[in-house]
């Protein structure tokens, strides 16, 4: 068998029958707060960005195959407080919110008195790393694939899936029109990189930077590049974009090849923008539902199941009459 069994089991929970990935994304910190910031609200405190959070994913994880939350301000909070059903598989983060600068280099840090193994023991369905990659920064680089290494091995040790996702950046601080040209490849080395690791689910960029325009053929050619790129599943995130812009992009990257995605405020950002009562609960009850059943369609029609990549493939036969005696489990 391609994928041992907990890592088989953690990635069925979070996928539709099918095996495509409709994962809800919350588990933003800084950036829900500066969201939260610049739409005038007051106080941004601990109890006001659970509410949010609960705002948010209250209404959409009955449509969704899984969530992805923080454990600062998501996921025992929503898990307390009922938003979270028990068929919807959790997804949890390992990093602490942001980045640490080293000279331009943008390097990943794990969140303090938080683990693969916390994860695993709460119930949750996989493990979220994010790290921010440029493969042309290489000492940067370097320590990134480090780290990702290290989770891979513990989420081994532990049989859960490890959903990585890695963000480029500019090779160069403040060369936006570079970065806008180089951003195709600059997602596909880095996809290229990170396949070599023990990864269960790339959550992957869109592969053309939003202002390079909207070209048929350039999304279909940068797609179909990542696709091949990736030799474990991937789903596509939805970086911010808006809601219609992140349709048109998803069922490129689905009909290239990806299983899904992993999307967070393309669906759900006027939740945090609107501040009249009865406009922001038609939002929340109305129109953020309708947005992820949307995408819930597209992926469906367009994506490839996550198991139909070799490395992950399984079959009936992968589970013999003494599977158990041989399965090894994790030390006590």
């Amino acid at each position: 068998m391609a994928v041992s069994m907990g890592k088989l089991r953690g990635l069925q929970q979070v996928s539709t029958e099918q095996g495509i990935f409709a994962i809800l994304a919350c588990d933003q910190r800084g950036a829900l707060k500066r969201m939260m910031e610049k739409a005038g609200r007051s106080p941004i405190d601990y109890e006001a960005v659970v509410q949010m959070k609960h705002d948010i994913v209250a209404p959409l994880a009955p449509f969704a195959t899984g969530v992805l939350l923080d454990p600062e301000y998501g996921a025992a909070q929503l898990i307390t407080r009922d938003a979270l059903p028990g068929r919807v598989g959790l997804v949890v983060a390992l990093e602490e919110t942001g980045y640490e600068d080293r000279e331009g280099d943008r390097l990943t840090r794990l969140l303090g008195q938080w683990s693969v193994a916390k994860i695993k023991a709460m119930g949750a369905a996989a493990v979220k790393l994010l790290v921010y990659y440029n493969p042309r920064r290489e000492a940067a680089a370097a320590y990134q694939r480090e780290l990702v290494a290290q989770v891979a091995r513990e989420c081994q040790a532990y049989d859960i899936p490890f959903m990585l996702e890695p963000v480029t950046y500019p090779t160069k601080d403040g060369d936006e029109e570079t970065f806008i040209r180089e951003k195709p490849d600059l997602v596909v080395e880095t996809a290229q990189h990170m396949s070599e690791f023990a990864v269960d689910l790339l959550k992957m960029e869109f592969p053309v930077h939003p202002k390079a325009g909207d070209d048929p053929g350039l999304w279909q050619d940068a797609c179909a590049r990542l696709d091949e790129a990736c030799r474990v599943p991937w789903a596509l995130l939805s970086a911010g974009v808006d809601f219609e812009t992140y349709c048109r992009q998803l069922e490129a990257a689905c009909r290239a090849g990806a299983s899904g995605f992993v999307a967070g405020r393309a669906i759900w950002r006027e939740a945090v923008e609107i501040t009249g009562q009865a406009e922001r609960q038609q939002f929340l009850s109305e129109t953020m539902p309708a947005r992820l059943r949307r995408l819930v369609d597209i992926a469906s029609e367009h994506g490839r199941p996550w198991r139909a990549r070799a490395s992950h493939a399984y079959a009936a036969a992968d589970a013999p009459a003494d599977w158990f005696a041989s399965y090894a489990g994790f030390a006590s």
